[in-house]
C-alpha cells in the first residue's frame, strides 16, 4: 500500500479514537444546575468569622421589612401543629397554605411569586428529633388531589422535602454532595436554597429537595403496565420500625440471611401502593432475590452468569467512590435508594449528604480506612479484582476534577460567597447550637461558623490525602488470598 495513504489511515483511526476518547469522557459528566453558580456570587469575601453562639437572638427577624437573594416560603398551618415530630409512626399531615417569593433580584414578603395548598408533616429518622425539622410536602389542589408544580424551578411534581441543616453547621453538606455527585450520577436530586417562615416566625435558612420518585425527571424507568407482572421498580434501604406494616417491605435474600444492617428492610417506593399488587410484589421479589443469591454465591464474578449481568457498573463504582471519599455514614445501610427498570439493571442513587466528611453525630468513621468494604451487596463486588481497578482509577480520574482539593475548597466559598448574610441570619434563630451543652456531634464540638468550614475543609484534606496515597490498597479486598475460598 501506498505509505501516504497509510499515513492517511492512520491519522484518520488516530481522529476517531480520540473524538471516541472525548466523547467517553464527557458522557462520565452531567448538566448539572448549580444555584450558586447559575445566579452569581452576591458577596464575595464573605466574612462569617464572628458568627458564633453570640449571633443567636442578637436582633429580631420579623416578616416586616424582610428581604433576601434567596426565594423565601412563606407556611401558614392556619393554627394547627405540624405532625410527627417526636415519633415516626406518625404519618399524619395537615393541610397547609404555602406562599413563594421567587423573583429576580431582591424579594420581600410583600405580594408572593406563587401561592400552592400542601399537605405537610415533620420527617426523617434521627433529624426528626432536632429542634431545627425537615418538611415532607406534598402539593393538592382545591379538590385535595395532587398537583404538580416545579417549586422554585426543580422537576415538576407534587413531592419535594424542605431540608433544615441543623446538625450540619456548615449548611451546605447536603447542597453540595447532591450536586456534585449529580456531575455523573444518572440521577442525584435537584435542590435550591431558600428562607422560611413558619406562622409568621423566622425558621432560617433551608434546602428545597427533590424527593426520590419514579417520574420523567426524576428516576426514569418504564412504568408498570396493566396486565403485566414484570415491573421496574425503586426500593430504599432503611431503618424498619416495629410498627409499621409489612405490605411495602420485601422478604429478600439479605434480609432473611441477616447480611443486612440490623433493623434495615427493602422498602418498595415504586410500583406505589395504587399500582403494588400480590403479582408484581412477587415478581419484585423474585428478581431481587436472583440477584442476591447470585451474588452471595461462588458464581458471583462469573463472566456470564456473575454481577454484570444485574448491575449498571458504572453506577456502582460512582456511588462506592464518592461514599468512601465522603465519608457517608449511611451509605449502603439506610438512605440507600436502589431502581431497575425492566429492561435494565439495577442503579443507585443519593439520598441523605447530612452526614458527609463525618459529620455524624453518634460515631465517626476512621477516616484511614476503607468503609464501603463492609456494606451490603459492596462486601461481594470488591471481591472482584475488576470492580476494585474500576473503584481505583475512577477515583483518580475524579479527583483531577470534581473531587479534587481545589475544586471542593473552591465550591464551599463560592457557596458561602453566595448565601452571604442569610448564614447569619439563620444563626440568629439557631446560633444557641454552638454552645456545647447543645451540640450534637459526639467527640468534638462545633463553636462557630468558621469552625464548621473549618472542620469540613480538613476533614476533606485528610480523607484525600490518605485515600491520594492508599486507593491502590483496595485490590486487598479482591486478591486471591483473601478470596480464595470465593474464587476456587
Amino acid at each position: 500500500m501506498n505509505k501516504k495513504w497509510i499515513v492517511v489511515i492512520i491519522t484518520f483511526l488516530i481522529l476517531v479514537f480520540t473524538l471516541f476518547l472525548n466523547s467517553y469522557e464527557n458522557s462520565l459528566y452531567h448538566q448539572r444546575y448549580h444555584e450558586h453558580l447559575e445566579k452569581g456570587i452576591k458577596y464575595p469575601d464573605y466574612d462569617y468569622s464572628n458568627i458564633d453562639y453570640d449571633t443567636y437572638k442578637s436582633y429580631e427577624i420579623t416578616e416586616d421589612g424582610f428581604t433576601s437573594h434567596l426565594p423565601i416560603i412563606s407556611i401558614n398551618t392556619h393554627g394547627q401543629e405540624i405532625l410527627g415530630g417526636t415519633d415516626k409512626r406518625v404519618k399524619d399531615y395537615i393541610e397547609v397554605t404555602m406562599s413563594f417569593y421567587d423573583e429576580e433580584g431582591t424579594n420581600s414578603l410583600k405580594e408572593p411569586s406563587y401561592k400552592k395548598n400542601a399537605l405537610i408533616r415533620y420527617r426523617g429518622n434521627s433529624s426528626r428529633f432536632f429542634d431545627k425539622k425537615g418538611l415532607r410536602i406534598e402539593l393538592i389542589d382545591n379538590n385535595g388531589n395532587q398537583e404538580d408544580y416545579p417549586l422554585l424551578g426543580l422537576s415538576s411534581d407534587s413531592d419535594f422535602v424542605l431540608h433544615g441543616p441543623y446538625l450540619d453547621k456548615s449548611l451546605i453538606r447536603n447542597y453540595m454532595g447532591y450536586n456534585i455527585t449529580g456531575e455523573v450520577m444518572d440521577y442525584s436530586p435537584n435542590v435550591r436554597f431558600c428562607e422560611v417562615f413558619i406562622n409568621g416566625e423566622y425558621e432560617g435558612l433551608y434546602l428545597l429537595v427533590e424527593t426520590i420518585k419514579v417520574s420523567n425527571d426524576r428516576v426514569n424507568v418504564t412504568k408498570v403496565e396493566k396486565n403485566s407482572n414484570v415491573s421496574s421498580y425503586l426500593i430504599e434501604n432503611d431503618k424498619k420500625w416495629p410498627e409499621e406494616s409489612e405490605d411495602k417491605y420485601l422478604n429478600n435474600f439479605t434480609y432473611y440471611t441477616r447480611r443486612m444492617k440490623t433493623s434495615a428492610r427493602f422498602r418498595l417506593e415504586y410500583p406505589t401502593t395504587e399500582k403494588l399488587n400480590s403479582s408484581n410484589k412477587e415478581y419484585i421479589n423474585t428478581d431481587l432475590n436472583e440477584f442476591e443469591k447470585m451474588l452471595y454465591s461462588y458464581d458471583y464474578d462469573d463472566d456470564e452468569y456473575g454481577y454484570y449481568k444485574y448491575i449498571d457498573v458504572n453506577s456502582f463504582v460512582n456511588y462506592a467512590v464518592f461514599n468512601e471519599f465522603f465519608l457517608n455514614y449511611d451509605a449502603g445501610n439506610y438512605s440507600t435508594y436502589i431502581y431497575k427498570d425492566r429492561n435494565g439493571k439495577f442503579k443507585l442513587a443519593f439520598w441523605d449528604m447530612n452526614n458527609i466528611f463525618n459529620n455524624n453525630f453518634r460515631d465517626q468513621l476512621a477516616e484511614q480506612d476503607f468503609n464501603m468494604v463492609n456494606r451490603m451487596w459492596f462486601e461481594m463486588l470488591m471481591k472482584d479484582e475488576y470492580f476494585t481497578d474500576l473503584m481505583i482509577s475512577r477515583y483518580r480520574e475524579l479527583r483531577k476534577t470534581i473531587l479534587s482539593e481545589e475544586y471542593l475548597y473552591k465550591y464551599i466559598d463560592d457557596t458561602i460567597n453566595y448565601l452571604g448574610p442569610t448564614i447569619e441570619r439563620n444563626y440568629v434563630r439557631w446560633g444557641y447550637s454552638f454552645s456545647e451543652e447543645n451540640d450534637l456531634l459526639v467527640d468534638r464540638s462545633i463553636l462557630s461558623y468558621e469552625e464548621s468550614i473549618d472542620e469540613l475543609k480538613k476533614a476533606i484534606h485528610e480523607r484525600g490525602t490518605w485515600l491520594d496515597k492508599n486507593i491502590d490498597s483496595l485490590k486487598q479486598y479482591s486478591h486471591e488470598s483473601k478470596v480464595k475460598e470465593m474464587n476456587p
